[in-house]
């Protein structure tokens, strides 16, 4: 932490422990989920990972083409912003069933744990899960009509099909709103015993 983070800190009445600071506090854990959604999440994140080498691939041949040749490669731009997006849509449920979304918590650290699990169960069930299934909805059409037409990348001179990408999008978002059922079931855990669950295997 910088010396600013501590000011805050010591503005709010919060003591930092260097070691445990962030992902080690105990509301950020996978404890508590439903079992087979967090091995959904956990094994799709996993797989999603490794679409990181194919990205530096694509990213490393057009500066090489770009150096070597003097011009750039049509579809690499396209190929690039594909990978990463995809990477980040199927991702989204692993990182948040790892806690690794970024959230306030300079407030919610001085409540008891029945408090955050009653935040987290009020948030998920009233806010998040309900936005979420309307998102499912919408780019379940918006994917599926561009699966129908076969839609390209207009804007670019590759015209590369766009619409895998496009079916990513509901898949993405479905994995979020299943694993967000999942955090809902780990606050009411939570709250019911008083206590948040230690992670899945520690």
């Amino acid at each position: 932490m910088t010396s600013t983070d501590h000011e805050v800190a010591a503005r709010y009445g919060v003591e930092v422990d260097e070691e445990a600071e962030g992902i080690a506090e105990p509301w950020n854990t996978d404890g508590g989920n439903i079992p087979w959604i967090a091995a959904i999440s956990e094994w799709t994140g996993r797989a999603v990972a490794w679409l990181v080498l194919p990205l530096m691939a694509v990213l490393a041949g057009e500066v090489i083409s770009r150096k070597l040749f003097g011009q750039s490669l049509r579809w690499a731009q396209d190929i690039a912003y594909m990978i990463y997006a995809t990477h980040f849509l199927i991702g989204s449920a692993y990182t948040l069933k790892n806690s690794g979304h970024i959230r306030t918590d300079f407030m919610y650290r001085n409540w008891s744990v029945k408090k955050q699990a009653l935040a987290d169960m009020l948030t998920y069930a009233l806010v998040f899960i309900p936005v979420m299934l309307v998102a499912c909805w919408v780019a379940w059409d918006f994917g599926w009509t561009s699966f129908e037409r076969r839609e390209r990348v207009i804007q670019s001179p590759w015209r590369g099909p766009i619409w895998p990408l496009k079916m990513m999008l509901p898949l993405g978002l479905g994995l979020w709103t299943l694993q967000s059922i999942s955090e809902l079931v780990k606050s009411w855990r939570a709250y019911n015993k008083g206590e948040w669950e230690p992670p899945i295997g520690g």
